[in-house]
């Protein structure tokens, strides 16, 4: 399959790249390593007329730390650099699980982090070849009325399906948008939209210009569990992030927060849980009812390469070993 014919742009600063973004509305793409974007284009998901492309733009790879700030990092990271950065390694070890966790080394040469986290949702019946996708009725997230997933639905259940995304939420990160109108930063949590035929909630003409994640609590573990078909390439068919903070001598969690994702529309954090193991001493029978509160929030559909019932069954089995680690005093 070939790529269809567009105009590649260069701009030298982010006002240049949001103008364009602007002007071209949605005839153009911002374009960071292409790992997705490009195969989508092969198959006529996407045909824009021109990529914006963010190479030339300084600054946008940087990682920089400090213990009262936290973690910056530029959306340009490639994710190989991210997974085996010093600081990554030290601080945030879940960081460097699931950055290791995408795909095979030469695309983790060539994605990003502001890639990883602005994927397109995923789906059997759309992430296909035109011809392929000709032969059934079109589908919500191509401009149609009905969900080929679910059988004529009328909402669109294609499945996030980045790894950076829930371990950040489970972290905290928040994330910096930029357009003309100036720049805003909200929580990663609220940058998915919760719809599967337009995932991110950002105006057309915003860039991601930055990721911020506060310092680790005292006595943090943290652990990142993918089920995928094969060990590399593969996209995750369910994936859970968590983040506690243990006293260690005591076994008690004073804080936790534990994401779910590629089993819906959106990573979702299941604030029940928090509040469920809070001040509580992390022993079987409370892990056991929140592995089942996990499986319980998990709705996926057949829209992937595994039933729905296993990859539900998976949430609750990573739910309790990262549970059990974090008992153990051991984490990522």
């Amino acid at each position: 399959m070939r790529l269809p014919s567009f105009e590649y742009l260069e701009p030298r600063s982010i006002e240049e790249a949001s103008r364009l973004l602007k002007e071209q509305g949605d005839e153009a793409k911002v374009i960071a390593g292409g790992t997705d974007l490009l195969p989508s284009m092969k198959h006529r998901i996407f045909r824009p007329k021109s990529l914006i492309a963010l190479d030339r733009i300084p600054d946008l790879d940087r990682v920089a730390f400090d213990k009262k700030g936290g973690l910056r990092l530029g959306p340009m990271v490639r994710l190989h650099a991210l997974g085996n950065h010093p600081v990554i390694l030290e601080r945030f070890p879940m960081l460097r699980q699931a950055a290791n966790a995408v795909g095979s080394p030469q695309l983790r040469q060539m994605g990003t982090l502001g890639g990883n986290l602005g994927l397109d949702t995923r789906c059997y019946y759309y992430n296909q070849s035109s011809f392929w996708r000709s032969c059934r009725s079109v589908c919500i997230k191509m401009g149609g009325e009905t969900c080929n997933a679910v059988g004529g639905g009328k909402k669109c259940f294609a499945v996030f399906s980045g790894d950076l995304a829930p371990a950040l939420i489970a972290l905290g990160a928040k994330i910096r948008l930029f357009s003309k109108e100036g720049e805003r930063v909200l929580s990663l949590d609220d940058f998915y939209s919760g719809n599967g035929a337009e995932p991110l909630a950002k105006k057309p003409d915003e860039m991601v210009t930055g990721v911020e994640v506060p310092p680790p609590p005292k006595g943090a573990l943290s652990a990142y569990y993918k089920y995928r078909i094969r060990k590399s390439i593969d996209f995750p068919l369910a994936g859970v992030a968590a983040c506690l903070a243990v006293d260690k001598r005591e076994k008690v969690c004073k804080e936790a927060r534990v994401v779910i994702s590629a089993v819906g529309q959106r990573p979702q954090a299941i604030g029940k849980i928090g509040e469920l193991l809070r001040g509580r001493k992390l022993e079987a029978p409370i892990m056991e009812e929140a592995s089942n509160l996990a499986f319980k929030t998990a709705k996926p559909v057949a829209n992937t390469g595994s039933s729905p019932a296993y990859r539900g069954f998976m949430i609750k089995v990573f739910v309790r070993r990262a549970l059990e680690k974090a008992a153990e005093g051991n984490g990522a």
